[in-house]
């Protein structure tokens, strides 16, 4: 939440998403310095964000000695578009995603004798072939929380990713989500309740504290919706207003509500 303190979660068998800084063209040191950090601590690391292998490694090589990773097990870097192959895993279905992983990560625990494991996946091949939605959210919210064993999964979404999600789809994939990753390798934990305040906080710079607590008084007394249905069902809150407001409003005020997840999650 919020307020937590930062923790490492090496070891800790977590999900966590992170929305990426940096791009194609110039790479993604963030993420690298994550590489080297675990891979120090004896993680074999599988990384799978970007779509070119070998720019990922010159981009990679001005930070930790890819090489050397590469060679004793410890790194091993996969086009994205091969771990999340259109043709392979039936248009991205999430069991066939996660077998491929799963394969993936036997051949690399035998390779590296490692303590564990950390994946480091990307969403964007969703993006690139319009595949429905409801496929990632199946996809993300099928992998779990937390892991049994010594696992830990990392999901990147760029910015314009997360700007194309409905509210709605956006929040089922934090709730699936163990925690959120920001500058430093500060791990923060996510939890559902947190989006309704982030809500509030849109609405109230979209239309004012009055307004905003008002349409919130409405859906309570005239609607018998409360944060308890809002939290378990986030698509309800855009669903009301565009009752409450009519569409056009509704969206332009989703919009910030959507802008106050993004910056709660931004890795800052």
């Amino acid at each position: 939440m919020e307020g937590s303190l930062p923790y490492e979660p090496l070891m800790e068998r977590i999900h966590s998403l992170c929305l990426i800084e940096g791009s194609e063209d110039t790479g993604y040191p963030a993420l690298y310095d994550i590489v080297s950090k675990y891979a120090s601590r004896n993680y074999a690391v599988i990384y799978a964000v970007e779509n070119d292998v070998a720019e990922t490694v010159r981009h990679m090589s001005r930070r930790i000695d890819v090489e050397t990773l590469v060679e004793s097990g410890a790194l091993t870097i996969v086009d994205r578009n091969v771990m999340y192959s259109v043709e392979k895993t039936n248009n991205l279905e999430g069991q066939a995603i996660l077998d491929s992983w799963h394969s993936l990560m036997l051949k690399v625990k035998k390779r590296s004798n490692s303590d564990g494991i950390l994946a480091i996946g990307s969403a964007e091949t969703f993006f690139e072939h319009h595949v429905d939605p409801c496929k990632l959210v199946n996809y993300e919210t099928i992998v779990g929380k937390k892991f049994h064993i010594p696992l830990e999964a990392i999901c990147c979404y760029s910015a314009n990713a997360f700007s194309r999600l409905s509210f709605g789809d956006l929040v089922a994939i934090l709730n699936a989500h163990h925690s959120t990753i920001h500058t430093n390798n500060r791990y923060r934990e996510w939890h559902p309740s947190k989006f309704i305040e982030l809500a509030r906080s849109g609405l109230d710079r979209a239309l004012g504290h009055e307004l905003s607590d008002l349409i919130f008084k409405t859906m309570k007394l005239c609607y018998r919706i409360n944060d308890s249905h809002i939290i378990s069902r986030p698509q309800i809150l855009e669903d009301m207003l565009e009752r409450i407001m009519g569409k056009k409003a509704a969206d332009a005020t989703m919009r910030y509500v959507k802008d106050e997840v993004r910056k709660s999650v931004a890795f800052s």
